[in-house]
């Protein structure tokens, strides 16, 4: 992985990657250094005490690894309280909650349908606030 970032910060300056990792700490553990060299990691956060947890103890691995910035991303947010639990778990870590995805019928949908949510919901709820998180970091990352 590390490879394949310095080959494109060296070819393609100016073009972002973006790495899913599989939820857990077992990624951090082995690929620190490789996460070393990440502008944001971006770890995701459910309103729920187990999801918390792991949360919790991936942002200090990331502390611990030297990673600066880190941000959370809410998701399966079905209300207004399980988005300030989740602003409320950022703040206390001194990060910020970038965005909230809605608990919406149209990803497990797409899912069992083997599909993409883009292409069967393109206007559902979640992908309208995926499209704000992407807008949200391609402007922040476009000048720095």
């Amino acid at each position: 992985m590390r490879d394949f970032i310095e080959r494109i910060e060296k070819d393609l300056p100016g073009t972002f990657v973006v790495a899913d990792m599989e939820a857990g700490l077992e990624h951090l553990s082995w690929a620190g250094g490789t996460l070393r060299y990440v502008d944001l990691l971006l770890v995701v956060v459910q309103p729920t005490s187990k999801v918390m947890m792991t949360a919790d103890r991936t942002h200090k691995l990331a502390l611990e690894l030297g990673i600066e910035r880190i941000a959370f991303i809410g998701n399966r947010a079905t209300g207004p309280a399980d988005v300030e639990r989740m602003e409320a778990f950022a703040a206390e870590r001194g990060c910020e909650l970038l965005i909230s995805i809605p608990e919406d019928g149209a990803v497990p949908a797409a899912d069992r349908a083997s599909r993409c949510v883009l292409d069967t919901a393109p206007d559902s709820e979640a992908v309208k606030a995926i499209a704000r998180l992407a807008d949200r970091l391609e402007a922040q990352y476009a000048t720095a």
